[in-house]
């Protein structure tokens, strides 16, 4: 262990044992915002980080698309999950939410990419639309709170239009598309109608890493996630 922890501190240094965006990244930048949020009950955007005690990173979600006769889909990977659910790391890893779940979404980071455009099977298909019906086709309480948000450098979120493609009716709509070479019984055995409804009561939201950093009050900390914020910028070469 103490030798994982001298190799990571190697990072700013000359003589790097790790290559900085193993670290710098859209990843560590997001967890530790979550996790701070959650310690400091950040609201953002209308979430309320204060009514969330559980997260996660990188569990699979099931897509209703796994068990399709045909065109079939893998699990996504979640890189943030929240709220009330479990996951066995120790199994497949894969988020199981309860039936009288309160609140859960999903968060995707972005660094520098743009959003997936599609799947093997569904180029139109793209990665937000089917974040949100793995989210939809897994919460089970027409009284959970449902959300999804994307973050990213405010510059890679303007460039890819990122707004765009998490337009709620733009992700239905795709949603519906993925669903219409199927027969009617493997849409209703997949509750697909219920998918659309609970997609269209799902938050959906955009949010900028300079926004998310600049809502902590606490100095300190507020410091100490720009400069993490200032180097995963630097290693991935955005506005730099």
């Amino acid at each position: 262990m103490e030798d994982i922890v001298e190799i990571i501190k190697s990072i700013d240094s000359d003589h790097s044992h790790l290559n900085p965006t193993e670290i710098y990244n859209e990843g560590w930048m997001t967890r530790l915002l979550v996790n701070n949020s959650i310690r400091y009950r950040i609201k953002i955007k209308g979430l309320d980080f204060g009514k969330i005690e559980n997260w996660t990173s990188e569990a699979l979600i099931s897509s209703p698309f796994i068990r399709a006769d045909f065109d079939r889909e893998g699990y996504t990977h979640a890189d943030i999950a929240l709220g009330d659910f479990s996951v066995n790391y120790e199994a497949r890893g894969e988020i199981v939410i309860p039936d009288n779940a309160k609140i859960f979404g999903i968060i995707e980071a972005k660094m520098g990419s743009n959003l997936s455009q599609g799947t093997k099977h569904a180029p139109e298909y793209n990665q937000a639309s089917r974040t949100l019906a793995c989210i939809t086709s897994q919460t089970h309480n027409s009284f959970c709170d449902i959300f999804f948000a994307v973050v990213g450098p405010n510059t890679i979120l303007d460039k890819h239009r990122i707004d765009k493609q998490i337009d709620l009716q733009h992700m239905i709509k795709q949603i519906e598309n993925r669903f219409s070479p199927y027969s009617d019984d493997f849409r209703k055995k997949q509750e697909m109608q219920s998918i659309i409804t609970k997609a269209r009561g799902c938050k959906v939201f955009l949010v900028s890493y300079e926004e998310w950093i600049d809502e902590f009050e606490d100095g300190e900390v507020k410091e100490l996630l720009t400069e993490f914020y200032e180097k995963s910028k630097k290693w991935n070469r955005i506005d730099v």
